[in-house]
Protein backbone atom coordinates (compact mmCIF):
# COMPACT_ATOMS: atom_id res chain seq x y z
CA UNK A 1 0.00 0.00 0.00
CA UNK A 2 1.34 3.29 -1.14
CA UNK A 3 1.72 6.26 1.58
CA UNK A 4 -0.16 9.26 0.62
CA UNK A 5 2.68 11.90 0.43
CA UNK A 6 2.34 16.05 0.73
CA UNK A 7 3.75 17.67 -1.94
CA UNK A 8 5.83 20.09 -0.17
CA UNK A 9 6.31 22.74 -3.19
CA UNK A 10 9.85 23.60 -2.58
CA UNK A 11 12.83 22.50 -5.02
CA UNK A 12 14.07 19.45 -4.88
CA UNK A 13 13.08 18.88 -1.35
CA UNK A 14 10.89 15.86 -2.11
CA UNK A 15 13.30 13.94 -3.83
CA UNK A 16 15.14 13.74 -0.72
CA UNK A 17 11.87 12.25 0.70
CA UNK A 18 10.94 9.77 -1.41
CA UNK A 19 8.66 12.05 -3.47
CA UNK A 20 7.56 13.67 -0.16
CA UNK A 21 6.63 13.85 3.43
CA UNK A 22 4.16 11.07 4.14
CA UNK A 23 0.92 12.64 4.93
CA UNK A 24 0.19 13.01 8.78
CA UNK A 25 3.77 12.42 9.74
CA UNK A 26 6.29 14.79 11.97
CA UNK A 27 9.81 15.66 10.95
CA UNK A 28 11.99 17.23 13.05
CA UNK A 29 14.62 19.34 11.58
CA UNK A 30 17.59 19.95 13.11
CA UNK A 31 20.36 22.53 12.38
CA UNK A 32 22.58 25.15 13.85
CA UNK A 33 21.63 28.62 13.39
CA UNK A 34 22.08 30.15 10.83
CA UNK A 35 21.53 27.02 8.60
CA UNK A 36 17.86 28.21 7.02
CA UNK A 37 15.49 25.90 9.20
CA UNK A 38 12.90 28.73 9.76
CA UNK A 39 13.11 29.91 6.11
CA UNK A 40 12.47 26.22 5.11
CA UNK A 41 9.51 25.87 7.70
CA UNK A 42 8.13 29.11 5.97
CA UNK A 43 8.52 27.96 2.70
CA UNK A 44 6.84 24.74 3.47
CA UNK A 45 3.60 26.97 4.27
CA UNK A 46 3.58 29.26 1.66
CA UNK A 47 4.07 26.83 -1.14
CA UNK A 48 1.08 24.76 1.08
CA UNK A 49 -0.97 28.06 0.69
CA UNK A 50 -0.64 28.27 -2.90
CA UNK A 51 -2.01 25.10 -3.49
CA UNK A 52 -4.83 25.83 -1.17
CA UNK A 53 -3.20 23.99 1.85
CA UNK A 54 -3.68 26.24 4.95
CA UNK A 55 -0.86 26.35 7.48
CA UNK A 56 -0.26 26.78 11.21
CA UNK A 57 3.18 28.46 12.49
CA UNK A 58 3.97 28.18 15.92
CA UNK A 59 6.44 30.34 17.49
CA UNK A 60 8.03 29.83 21.27
CA UNK A 61 10.04 33.16 20.72
CA UNK A 62 8.62 35.51 18.35
CA UNK A 63 5.63 37.31 17.47
CA UNK A 64 3.51 37.53 14.31
CA UNK A 65 5.35 40.97 13.08
CA UNK A 66 9.04 39.60 13.68
CA UNK A 67 8.09 36.10 12.07
CA UNK A 68 7.40 38.35 9.43
CA UNK A 69 10.02 40.64 8.84
CA UNK A 70 12.14 37.72 8.63
CA UNK A 71 10.36 36.69 4.97
CA UNK A 72 12.34 38.68 2.55
CA UNK A 73 12.03 36.34 0.10
CA UNK A 74 10.06 37.29 -3.04
CA UNK A 75 6.79 35.69 -1.65
CA UNK A 76 3.89 37.90 -0.82
CA UNK A 77 3.71 35.79 2.76
CA UNK A 78 2.02 38.80 4.18
CA UNK A 79 -0.86 38.35 1.63
CA UNK A 80 -1.29 34.99 2.58
CA UNK A 81 -1.62 35.63 6.33
CA UNK A 82 -4.00 38.53 5.87
CA UNK A 83 -6.17 36.67 4.40
CA UNK A 84 -6.09 33.79 6.40
CA UNK A 85 -4.45 31.02 4.69
CA UNK A 86 -1.33 31.04 7.17
CA UNK A 87 -2.01 31.66 10.64
CA UNK A 88 1.19 33.26 12.88
CA UNK A 89 0.63 32.00 16.75
CA UNK A 90 3.60 32.85 19.47
CA UNK A 91 3.28 30.50 22.15
CA UNK A 92 4.63 30.41 25.84
CA UNK A 93 6.25 27.47 26.17
CA UNK A 94 5.76 27.53 29.94
CA UNK A 95 2.03 26.87 29.47
CA UNK A 96 2.88 23.29 27.59
CA UNK A 97 0.54 21.74 30.07
CA UNK A 98 -2.36 23.54 27.97
CA UNK A 99 -0.13 23.42 24.67
CA UNK A 100 -2.46 20.34 23.39
CA UNK A 101 -5.50 21.86 23.49
CA UNK A 102 -4.46 25.52 22.80
CA UNK A 103 -2.84 23.63 19.77
CA UNK A 104 -6.03 22.28 18.98
CA UNK A 105 -7.82 25.51 19.08
CA UNK A 106 -4.93 27.55 16.79
CA UNK A 107 -5.71 24.76 13.81
CA UNK A 108 -9.45 25.00 14.06
CA UNK A 109 -9.22 28.70 13.30
CA UNK A 110 -8.02 27.66 9.29
CA UNK A 111 -8.49 24.23 9.59
CA UNK A 112 -4.64 23.86 8.93
CA UNK A 113 -3.08 21.13 6.39
CA UNK A 114 0.79 22.28 7.22
CA UNK A 115 2.28 22.95 10.58
CA UNK A 116 5.61 24.42 11.81
CA UNK A 117 6.76 24.54 15.32
CA UNK A 118 9.49 26.73 16.08
CA UNK A 119 11.85 25.84 18.51
CA UNK A 120 10.21 22.59 19.75
CA UNK A 121 13.09 22.31 21.99
CA UNK A 122 12.36 25.25 23.92
CA UNK A 123 9.65 23.00 25.70
CA UNK A 124 11.52 20.73 27.40
CA UNK A 125 13.13 24.13 29.52
CA UNK A 126 10.44 24.38 31.53
CA UNK A 127 9.78 20.37 32.12
CA UNK A 128 11.85 18.58 34.77
CA UNK A 129 11.77 14.92 33.46
CA UNK A 130 12.40 13.11 30.93
CA UNK A 131 9.52 11.46 31.42
CA UNK A 132 6.97 14.35 31.38
CA UNK A 133 9.16 15.97 28.41
CA UNK A 134 8.08 12.88 26.42
CA UNK A 135 4.12 12.46 27.36
CA UNK A 136 4.27 16.46 26.27
CA UNK A 137 5.83 15.51 22.99
CA UNK A 138 3.30 13.10 22.28
CA UNK A 139 0.37 14.28 23.38
CA UNK A 140 1.75 17.02 20.34
CA UNK A 141 2.45 14.54 17.84
CA UNK A 142 -0.85 12.61 18.33
CA UNK A 143 -2.73 15.47 18.35
CA UNK A 144 -1.17 16.96 15.06
CA UNK A 145 -2.11 12.85 13.43
CA UNK A 146 -5.61 13.26 14.79
CA UNK A 147 -6.43 16.67 13.15
CA UNK A 148 -4.70 15.09 9.65
CA UNK A 149 -1.72 17.76 10.04
CA UNK A 150 1.75 17.19 8.12
CA UNK A 151 4.23 18.74 10.47
CA UNK A 152 8.10 20.20 10.99
CA UNK A 153 9.48 20.47 14.54
CA UNK A 154 12.56 23.17 13.96
CA UNK A 155 15.36 22.54 16.46
CA UNK A 156 18.57 24.08 17.20
CA UNK A 157 20.97 21.22 16.83
CA UNK A 158 22.91 21.55 19.83
CA UNK A 159 19.89 21.62 22.11
CA UNK A 160 17.91 19.05 20.50
CA UNK A 161 17.67 15.35 22.47
CA UNK A 162 17.55 11.79 21.77
CA UNK A 163 14.03 12.10 22.93
CA UNK A 164 12.89 14.37 19.93
CA UNK A 165 14.86 12.50 17.51
CA UNK A 166 13.44 9.29 18.65
CA UNK A 167 9.85 10.74 19.31
CA UNK A 168 9.74 12.13 15.26
CA UNK A 169 8.62 9.86 12.57
CA UNK A 170 11.28 11.64 10.59
CA UNK A 171 14.56 13.86 11.35
CA UNK A 172 16.08 16.22 8.18
CA UNK A 173 20.02 17.57 9.44
CA UNK A 174 20.75 21.15 7.83
CA UNK A 175 24.16 21.94 8.81
CA UNK A 176 26.42 25.34 7.62
CA UNK A 177 30.40 25.39 7.54
CA UNK A 178 32.96 27.82 6.41
CA UNK A 179 35.68 27.81 4.84
CA UNK A 180 37.67 29.90 2.29
CA UNK A 181 35.13 29.64 -0.23
CA UNK A 182 32.47 30.90 1.87
CA UNK A 183 29.62 29.10 3.05
CA UNK A 184 28.63 25.53 2.14
CA UNK A 185 24.99 24.35 3.34
CA UNK A 186 24.02 20.71 3.59
CA UNK A 187 21.21 19.06 4.00
CA UNK A 188 20.46 15.27 4.52
CA UNK A 189 17.69 12.84 5.59
CA UNK A 190 18.59 10.94 8.35
CA UNK A 191 14.94 8.77 9.23
CA UNK A 192 12.18 8.26 7.64
CA UNK A 193 9.60 6.05 9.49
CA UNK A 194 8.09 3.16 6.87
CA UNK A 195 9.38 4.48 3.78
CA UNK A 196 12.50 4.54 1.64
CA UNK A 197 14.38 7.86 1.04
CA UNK A 198 17.62 9.83 -0.92
CA UNK A 199 20.39 8.86 1.53
CA UNK A 200 22.75 11.30 0.44
CA UNK A 201 24.27 14.58 1.56
CA UNK A 202 23.24 17.48 -0.91
CA UNK A 203 24.31 21.27 -1.01
CA UNK A 204 21.14 23.76 -0.64
CA UNK A 205 21.06 27.26 -1.27
CA UNK A 206 18.71 30.58 -1.12
CA UNK A 207 17.57 32.71 -3.73
CA UNK A 208 15.04 35.46 -3.72
CA UNK A 209 11.94 32.76 -4.70
CA UNK A 210 13.31 30.37 -1.45
CA UNK A 211 15.05 27.22 -0.77
CA UNK A 212 17.18 25.39 -4.13
CA UNK A 213 18.55 21.88 -3.33
CA UNK A 214 21.32 20.85 -6.04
Amino acid sequence: MSLERVDSGIKNFDRLLGGGIPKGMTVLVEGEPGSGKSNLGLEYLYRGALKGENGLYISFQDTENEVLRTTTFDWKFKEKVENGDINIEKFDPYRYEKLANMLRNALMENNAERVVLDPVTDLDLYIDTRKDQRKNLLEIKNELKELGCTTLLLAEQEESTELEEEIADGIIQMSLTRDEEGMKRQIYVKKLKGTDFNHSVHRYIFKNDGLKIK
